[in-house]
């Protein structure tokens, strides 16, 4: 949330009815549009980028022209500072001209000053990277009698020298400092909040690290809890899957920016509404996934190989294989037994071979579930959003049949294995309680698929079974009968 400070002078100062220059990164949009060129280019034209790269040697203004040549930002939704526009829109009104000028590509700074419609001229780089004095001593031979200038940043100090009136816009306490100490009016000050920890843990996903405790499933079941050896290496796997999987979901929210900035809710995400910026999403993911790998290759290469299986199979996901209908399902179940697969590695004997093959029906159904409510609540809603994942309404009866499908193969699989161990009588000492298993697990199975059916899986199965006490309740019920079977 932004917070905007007025100056008791600000009526007095802006009497001459001085035009207003505003800045664009950072000051009229909480973002920089040459992250915003990069992110784009990267995920959706890797081409592009590459040939725009070389331009960097020529200086960092043809390097954002080389973008903007191939980037087109003229669909993507870019967060802006909503509370400076509406003072400039109010200013506009009192007679003040509005300026866009900024170091941006003129083609950028063109459009942004297009969608937003409230500035007379729009200016950005060209031969020269507009930014600092060179900017200042534009605008002193364009505005001879005198201008105000907003920005954001200690490269805009210049430019505040040169100019009747100073705009802060989400400054640190050390420009704001250095701005007041130039003897110019301050005439307002627009805040941002930072991030509260609680909201930076929404950005790694804290909430789903739960599902990182697959990796535990393989170590119980192989009955090797005990072996302390065996626990430390599992719980060091554990820590770099959380720092991979939080670096995925980093990723996934840069390459989904203008989907989630049009969402309801999503658009109020930490990178998506620009309070953390994409550079700093990017070095956040780049040193996860760094800390992970690093820490992986000297536990163990088996493990190492798992992990980098996962983070191919959600790049590729995240890309493009999601908007792929069935198959989008398929990979999220996949996804979900690679996380048991590099528990599995992990041990040296007595592997549970059959737990790949439950996991893969097992997951492939909850995945289809999620995908199942959405269609019928679009049937319901006459909302068609899911035809950008590749489904259509009619699509339900197919996602039930197979849902179900998957689910019933998961618990066949199971009783397969019940049924060896009751023939063996190796590993339980009482393999008679595994019986029940099957039964609350088909009862838990119908229930996800009822409420699915319904419309009412608010969330995806995984993450509702954590909070809904008749999950937790036969969850308890299949650790007691595992437990008594020891």
């Amino acid at each position: 949330m932004q917070t905007v400070l007025p100056n008791d002078n600000e009526d007095m100062a802006l009497q001459p009815k001085l035009p207003i220059v505003v800045d664009l990164d950072g000051t009229l949009v909480l973002s920089d549009t040459l992250h915003e060129t990069a992110a784009i280019a990267l995920f959706r034209n890797p081409l592009g980028l590459a040939r725009a790269l070389p331009a960097l040697r020529k200086g960092r203004h043809m390097l954002k022209a080389a973008l903007a040549s191939e980037v087109d930002l003229t669909d993507e939704v870019l967060p802006l500072r909503e509370e400076l526009v509406q003072w400039l829109r109010e200013k506009a009104e009192d007679g003040h001209e509005l300026h866009l000028c900024s170091a941006a590509d003129q083609t950028v700074v063109d459009k942004v000053a297009q969608r937003v419609g409230i500035f007379f001229s729009a200016t950005g780089s060209a031969k020269t990277n507009l930014k600092g004095k060179a900017k200042a001593l534009y605008l002193k031979e364009r505005f001879p009698d005198g201008f105000i200038y907003a920005g954001d940043h200690e490269v805009d100090l210049p430019v505040w020298q040169a100019s009747q009136g100073i705009v802060l816009v989400g400054v640190s306490n050390s420009v704001r400092q250095r701005a007041e100490a130039l003897g110019k009016p301050i005439l307002v000050e627009f805040h941002t909040s930072p991030l509260t920890p609680k909201e930076f843990m929404k950005v790694i996903r804290v909430h789903h690290w739960t599902k990182n405790l697959l990796l535990f499933v393989p170590i119980t079941l192989a009955h090797e809890l005990l072996n302390l050896a065996a626990v430390l290496q599992t719980l060091i796997a554990f820590t770099c899957l959380l720092a991979v999987t939080s670096a995925t979901y980093l990723l996934n929210d840069i390459a989904d920016l203008n989907s989630d900035r049009q969402h309801w809710s999503k658009r109020n995400r930490a990178i998506a509404s620009g309070r953390l910026s994409i550079r700093a999403a990017f070095l956040l993911a780049g040193c996860l996934l760094a800390g992970g790998f690093f820490t992986a290759i000297m536990l163990s290469l088996h493990f190492t190989a798992a992990l980098a299986a996962y983070l191919v199979i959600t790049g590729a996901y995240s890309l493009g294989l999601k908007r792929i209908p069935l198959l989008d399902t398929l990979i999220i179940g996949v996804l979900f037994t690679t996380r048991l697969t590099m528990g599995t590695v992990l041990l040296e004997d007595s592997r549970p071979a059959w737990l790949l093959t439950f996991a893969v029906f097992f997951f492939f159904s909850l995945a289809t579930a999620k995908r199942h409510t959405e269609i019928v609540r679009a049937a319901f809603s006459g909302d068609f959003s899911i035809k950008s994942r590749g489904y259509e309404v009619e699509d339900a009866n197919l996602t039930l049949a197979l849902g179900i499908a998957a689910a019933l193969a998961s618990l066949v699989v199971l009783m397969i294995f019940i049924l060896q161990e009751m023939m063996l009588g190796r590993t339980y000492a009482h393999p008679e309680f595994l019986h029940g298993i099957p039964v609350f697990l088909s009862i838990w199975l119908g229930r996800i698929w009822f409420l699915s059916h319904r419309g009412k899986m608010n969330d995806d199965p995984v993450s509702f079974a954590i909070r809904d006490r008749s999950s937790i309740g036969l969850g308890m019920a299949i650790v007691a009968l595992f437990l008594a079977a020891l």
